[in-house]
């Protein structure tokens, strides 16, 4: 890896065998690690504040365990290059379970900007928390899944995607990540495999394998005629990505909310399953937007001068700065009434999984939250063993997730309603009020954006101390 020179190609595709040497920023990553993973949208929506914590909890790490490293180069002019590299303190100091935990962290964080940023894949949803398009009925049932799936916009094919990370990218790790994906019968359908290895050892690395697997005759419904239905799909993949982001910010203080304007992409209207994350310092539509709506950035200057008004906020506890459009915001919102009624659904026929739904209060004698591996049974006192919880919370996941395949209409129609009404709607009329507007990179704040999500975060905080 340290002889790799070879830039990644420009398309969005998957690239011939090689050894790349790929640029990103922070906020790409930042972005990625802020949507990759399980999907915890039913205690969320039970707990919305919680969102916060999850997100500070996904956004420090990546600080806490890498460093920068400086790069050699020949061209005296040249800009300084860097290397991210693991800190002393993570290769030596560090427990051998916290690093384990960190690189399942980073496996999964660099996993989903490998397949959406480099290799144009839309949103991943995890494979405990749906189904793939085409899947067998009894994918919701296997346990041994791959990490990730998702559908590509060039040829509406699943990927699944497995995620390895940790300070040395081993054989044995690899082989098992192989057979992970090795689904079989279970997705019965033409799709990619791809096992993402991500390293520690020496500099932050990755090895990527792909391969495509063909079950003859058609796509077997992973692709579809009908824009509506495929409009559905992308949003939906799409605000299942951004629901922590829709929570945290429905869950904040009216005073912490902003409106900020940005400049609308150019050819790339309506929604994507991919969506270039633009880095704002660089964007003429944005710095022509802001010169033109000038100090009164108000949402409806905005909207007349044909830019993007995102409600952003500052997280607290963070250096971030999070934000969505109005349709966005209001297909959350939908899909976030939906879920609430998933989980009371599934409380009601299996009271005993209440523990492990959230979506409504649980009751004040339920200890669980304090102490995750008690029962609420009439022997609440007596303690269960790590095995016994972890199968009745897959078994709470299995009946969430086949609940939700059974109304995956509604899902489709509700949360094509939101975007749609949202996207006709002021922030008055989505959230009771109109944001005050703010610009972050006035205040020292590195901005990125999509046609749908914001992202932005201190840029003294993306002064890394080097290695």
């Amino acid at each position: 890896m340290e002889k790799a020179q070879q830039s990644w190609p420009t398309s969005s595709s998957i690239p011939p065998d090689g050894n790349y040497l790929v640029t990103t920023t922070w906020r790409a990553l930042l972005d990625a690690t802020t949507t990759v993973g399980r999907d915890i949208t039913p205690w969320l929506a039970s707990v919305p504040r919680l969102a916060r914590r999850e997100i500070m909890a996904r956004r420090y790490p990546l600080s806490a365990y890498l460093v920068r490293d400086s790069v050699q180069t020949d061209q005296e002019a040249a800009q300084p290059r860097w290397k991210v590299i693991p800190s002393a303190v993570y290769s030596h100091g560090t427990e051998s379970s916290t690093r384990t935990a960190f690189g399942y962290h980073i496996g999964m964080t660099m996993a989903e900007w490998a397949c959406s940023t480099l290799m144009g894949l839309g949103p991943t949803t995890h494979a405990e928390s749906a189904a793939p398009p085409g899947a067998a009925p009894n994918w919701e049932k296997t346990r041994s899944l791959p990490d990730l799936f998702g559908t590509h916009p060039a040829d509406s094919e699943v990927w699944l995607v497995e995620a390895k990370g940790g300070r040395w990218l081993r054989t044995p790790s690899r082989r098992k990540g192989a057979k992970q994906l090795d689904v079989g019968a279970l997705l019965p359908v033409p799709h990619h495999k791809v096992l993402c290895g991500t390293s520690l050892e020496k500099r932050l690395f990755m090895m990527i394998d792909v391969e495509s697997v063909s079950h003859g005759g058609d796509n077997g419904g992973a692709g579809t005629d009908d824009q509506a239905q495929d409009s559905g799909d992308v949003l939906l993949e799409l605000a299942r990505a951004r629901m922590m982001t829709y929570f945290t910010l429905a869950s904040l203080p009216p005073a912490l909310l902003r409106v900020t304007p940005v400049g609308r992409p150019e050819a790339r209207r309506g929604l994507q399953r991919s969506d270039p994350l633009r880095l704002l310092e660089r964007d003429s539509a944005t710095d022509d937007l802001r010169r033109r709506v000038g100090g009164s950035a108000a949402e409806g200057t905005i909207r007349n001068q044909n830019g993007l008004d995102m409600l952003t906020s500052r997280i607290p506890g963070t250096d971030l700065v999070l934000g969505m459009s109005r349709r966005l915001y209001s297909a959350c919102r939908e899909l976030a009434g939906l879920e609430r009624r998933i989980a009371e659904e599934a409380r009601r026929m299996r009271p005993e999984y209440t523990p492990y739904i959230g979506g409504l209060p649980l009751p004040t004698d339920v200890r669980s939250l304090e102490s995750p591996l008690r029962q609420i049974a009439d022997d609440a006192d007596r303690q269960v063993s790590d095995t016994r919880y972890a199968q009745q919370a897959a078994e709470a996941r299995s009946l969430v997730q086949h609940l939700r395949t059974e109304q995956r209409s509604g899902y489709l129609t509700a949360v094509r309603r939101g975007f749609t009404e949202g996207d006709e709607r002021t922030w008055e009329q989505l959230i009771d009020l109109s944001p005050e507007p703010a610009i972050p990179a006035r205040d020292g704040y590195l901005e990125a954006a999509t046609t749908d999500t914001y992202l932005a975060v201190e840029e003294s905080a993306l002064d890394l101390e080097e290695g």
